[in-house]
């Protein structure tokens, strides 16, 4: 249906009177405010917060949701929404409730919400309950954007991420979003991303990296886009400390299995904060140690590969090996050897590190720096003097003890 003939001549769309000052393609201008029948309405299926969601149905059902009619597809996304932040729509929707729709969405001509999908899943909710139909304001946008998937893919990311949130983003979906756009389907350039969300060249180089690093996950779980699965692992933490880890590893192949033995580690998670246990992944590369921490997180992935299967890995077989003490204490093993080596290797460098920035901070002091001082700073230093040099002939005694 088209919103500004067909749904105005229906009696469908009604004008509010209102208008609202909208950014397209750059350009700002006032947009007439319109109240929208919401079952001539439907939710975007190119919106990145569906996206996981999508996935997991299209998993569990063996089919495409997008081949869905109409209002069945909308009631699917309808859950999808209200299960991903049940405490703050019942909030929206309580609001919503009391005093109104008080904030208008954005819509395409053909009906497809662009903004406000939150919005209209509580007057959808609303109105059932109250066995009416629903109403929601909103912009309509003209057909020029509704005809032209990237616009709507720019426009969709100015509104959800380049304007300030009333929600924040799952970081996953923003993951998956920017997989999907940017490095799959190359639906947008980086710069055009960063242009769209106000961000910086280097904070997309990023988002780029980790989503790639994403559906290689995925792919190693034999899992290739079930998003749903990086969402319920919690993933974005982990995999934001690759680029920093890989880093302190020299030569290709070691950074290749290094990844792997991450993979593995987010996988089984032998520790509840996997994002410092993957972080510490660097302080390995480089030591005495390294080859053994290797060859037992190998032996312990070898294991985890037996008892993965050829299957692609589930949210449930994760809860399984995850159950499975003995294959969780291996990695555990391997990872806590290494760190306690690293730890102990620290503390041995902190007393000659700690001494040489002492006297280099001393070596500071020059002696005519003293003669522009009055004599309560003067003694204030001489006291100081006196104090470093009996730590200095305290530590030199336990030295000589065991000389």
């Amino acid at each position: 249906m088209n919103l500004l003939s067909e749904g105005i001549a229906q009696g469908v769309v009604l004008s509010t009177g209102r208008k609202e000052k909208h950014s397209i393609d750059g350009v700002t201008r006032d947009f007439d405010i319109y109240r929208i029948k919401t079952d001539a309405l439907f939710y975007n299926d190119q919106n990145d917060r569906i996206a996981t969601w999508v996935s997991e149905y299209d998993s569990e059902n063996g089919s495409d949701l997008l081949g869905l009619e109409r209002e069945a597809y909308n009631t699917v996304i309808e859950d999808f929404i209200v299960r991903s932040n049940p405490a703050a729509l019942c909030k929206t929707q309580r609001d919503i409730a009391l005093r109104g729709q008080l904030r208008p969405g954005i819509v395409l001509n053909d009906g497809r919400v662009i903004d406000g999908n939150r919005r209209l899943t509580c007057i959808r909710r609303i109105a059932r309950d109250a066995c009416e139909a629903g109403w929601f304001e909103a912009a309509i946008l003209d057909d020029a954007v509704a005809s032209d998937e990237k616009r709507i893919k720019l426009l969709e990311l100015a509104i959800q991420i380049g304007e300030e949130e009333r929600v924040a983003y799952d970081p996953v979906d923003r993951l998956v979003g920017v997989y999907r756009d940017v490095v799959k389907n190359h639906l947008i350039t980086p710069a055009e991303y960063g242009k769209a969300t106000g961000m910086k060249e280097g904070e997309v180089s990023k988002l780029v990296e980790r989503a790639m690093y994403m559906e290689e996950f995925l792919e190693f779980c034999g899992a290739p886009e079930q998003y749903h699965l990086a969402r319920a692992l919690k993933v974005d933490g982990p995999l934001g400390e690759f680029a920093a880890v890989l880093k302190k590893w020299d030569n290709r192949r070691d950074k290749e299995l290094i990844k792997q033995l991450m993979f593995s580690n987010i996988v089984i998670q032998p520790d509840k904060d996997i994002t410092r246990y993957i972080r510490d992944f660097k302080d390995v590369a480089g030591t005495d140690i390294a080859q053994e921490f290797k060859a037992s997180e190998q032996e312990a992935m070898s294991e985890l590969f037996e008892k993965m299967g050829s299957e692609p890995l589930t949210r449930e077989k994760v809860s399984d090996l995850r159950a499975d003490t003995e294959l969780v204490d291996k990695f555990s093993r391997a990872g806590n050897r290494a760190r306690e080596v690293v730890r102990r290797g620290k503390l041995m460098d902190t007393p000659a590190k700690k001494s040489a920035e002492c006297l280099h901070d001393l070596e500071k002091i020059l002696p005519e720096m003293l003669d522009v001082l009055g004599s309560a700073e003067l003694h204030k230093v001489r006291s100081n003097l006196c104090l470093i040099i009996d730590k200095t002939n305290e530590l030199i005694g336990e030295i000589d003890a065991r000389a």
